[in-house]
């Protein structure tokens, strides 16, 4: 799928790259044709004026044509060498009268000024024996004709060689512009189809998590439908209570896929106000008290300096702290503790998690806060992995950091650093 999508980006890319193109040569030839017919006119009508009026008898060299210092004829592009030469003929179209520097022998010119003679057309473009000319004929008194030509062999060279010039640039560009789009649309794509792979692998680890405590459920309502008529509550309670955790367990993972969900989709929202930090923290510790005391584990919280205020989402600090807290008790043996400390510094607010548990290994820290990943390929210490991910979330949607800092058999200390004026 992706492949087939990188090459349809690639195609479209360069397709569009083409279609420039071609508008940009179309652009540019349609401009000189009419540069060069702008200013073949021009000079056609001037020469004219000149001969009829002046009575100008030749056209001066054609290194002096270009310094015209009464007017400027028009012209957007650069022109070739001039190439203008003027005939006088008498009524049945001999010529009685030329200029010099004439860019065709006698025989064609005597044929090309018939043919024009013999032309209803007073301003015309022809091809006679493969040259491109340009004429404006006028009407003498004596019933013979003036006509001024314009070669324009120089002309259509320099057009056409213009053009292939542009073709091959357009050509060099447009393999330039297949290659940079090749590499530009699978570096497009790589964060489509990381996403994807994310997505598939988030749907494979959340259907084992679902799968494993209706499994279990499903195993204890066989158990109880097996079980002799008349049997007592009391000998059921092990499977009830099975059915329950496993009930709580399933009650938590699908909070926290949604969760997750509406955060992928930019619609899990923060309820942001004032409020004192400390107190959020001391609560959240009281809550595990019970549970610390069952494992034998102290649970220790340190308020440093005066009630921290901040803004943010009390609820959501609390989930995170519940997390990590969590977290430490999981992974803490018996006679270990658990130190929660916060206090300020000039421009963050500082929540420490410190346990004296196991520790994590270096090849796990780096992807710890990753969706469903267990440093405990076992998943007999509780949780689906989802957790962390959870917590690092909240943490930068208040512009804050959650960082770890652990080795094994050392313990490990989570730090979360908020912005005092958004927390």
């Amino acid at each position: 799928m992706f492949r087939q999508l990188h090459i349809k980006m690639t195609l479209i890319n360069a397709a569009v790259t083409v279609f420039l193109f071609i508008i940009l040569i179309s652009g540019v030839c349609i401009l000189l044709e009419f540069n060069s017919q702008s200013t073949t006119d021009y000079t056609l009508t001037k020469i004219t004026k000149n001969v009829t009026q002046n009575n100008m008898v030749d056209l001066p060299p054609r290194n002096m044509r270009d310094n015209d210092s009464e007017e400027k004829r028009p012209s957007i592009f650069p022109m070739p060498h001039p190439s203008f030469f003027f005939i006088k003929t008498d009524a049945i179209g001999i010529i009685v009268h030329k200029s010099s520097d004439i860019t065709v022998d006698n025989d064609t010119l005597s044929k090309l000024v018939q043919a024009t003679v013999k032309s209803t057309k007073l301003r015309d473009d022809i091809e006679f024996a493969t040259i491109p000319f340009s004429y404006l004929k006028t009407p003498l008194s004596n019933g013979g004709f003036l006509i001024v030509f314009d070669d324009q062999s120089e002309e259509r060279t320099i057009f056409h060689t213009t053009v292939s010039y542009l073709i091959l640039a357009g050509l060099f560009c447009t393999l330039l512009s297949f290659l940079a789009s090749f590499f530009m649309a699978k570096h497009v794509i790589k964060p489509i189809q990381y996403a994807t792979t994310q997505q598939k692998k988030f749907v494979a680890n959340a259907s084992h998590e679902l799968r494993t405590p209706i499994t279990i459920m499903q195993t204890n309502l066989d158990i109880m439908k097996g079980a002799p008529p008349g049997d007592t509550l009391d000998n059921n309670r092990k499977w009830l209570n099975n059915l329950q955790g496993e009930t709580t367990r399933m009650t938590e993972l699908i909070n926290s896929l949604l969760f997750l969900a509406r955060a992928d989709a930019n619609q899990q929202l923060l309820e942001k106000e004032y409020f004192s930090l400390d107190t959020v923290v001391e609560s959240a510790v009281t809550a595990f008290e019970l549970l610390a005391a069952e494992k034998e584990i102290t649970l220790e919280t340190k308020v440093h300096g005066q009630a921290i205020t901040g803004l943010g989402d009390p609820a959501r600090i609390k989930q995170v702290l519940t997390i990590l807290i969590d977290n430490a008790l999981r992974h803490t043996p018996p006679n270990g503790k658990i130190t929660t400390n916060c206090y300020n510094t000039v421009d963050t607010s500082v929540i420490n998690v410190i346990d004296t548990g196991e520790g994590i290994a270096e090849e796990d820290i780096a992807k710890i806060f990753d969706r469903f990943y267990q440093a405990d390929s076992s998943r007999q210490r509780g949780g689906a992995g989802l957790g962390l991910s959870m917590a690092k979330w909240i943490i930068k949607r208040h512009k804050g950091t959650l960082k770890v800092f652990s080795k094994l058999g050392e313990g490990t200390t989570f730090t979360i650093k908020l912005p005092r004026n958004a927390i």
